[in-house]
């Protein structure tokens, strides 16, 4: 008995949604990072097809520094109701810090 996941009704301290995302969060631990990294291919693919219909070539820096960019702000979400780590928060802020390095530098030449 143990082992088993903690119910909504235990977490008596909070209020509205987040007992339910607080008994999501014990139960499967992946799930807030994995919804933040299916967010993250979503918003770069539908980025680079609508920027490559547009302007007919393809820019996936733009993309991925757009998308890394969101990303970085839903996990700052996340991590102030206390769904994901500050970890998680600063590896998204790395990409986004790097993505954005590599845009920079490539339009240079």
């Amino acid at each position: 008995m143990a082992d088993a996941c903690k119910l909504i009704g235990d977490y008596t301290d909070v209020s509205g949604v987040l007992p339910l995302l607080f008994a999501i969060r014990d139960c499967v631990p992946i799930a807030f990072p994995a919804t933040l990294l299916v967010i993250f291919f979503v918003l770069f693919a539908s980025q680079y097809y609508l920027i490559k219909t547009k302007t007919g070539r393809a820019k996936a820096l733009i993309a991925l520094s757009s998308s890394s960019f969101v990303t970085v702000i839903l996990a700052m979400f996340l991590t102030l109701s206390m769904l994901i780590t500050y970890k998680i928060l600063l590896f998204w802020a790395f990409i986004s810090i790097l993505s954005f390095i590599a845009l920079v530098l490539s339009d240079k030449q």
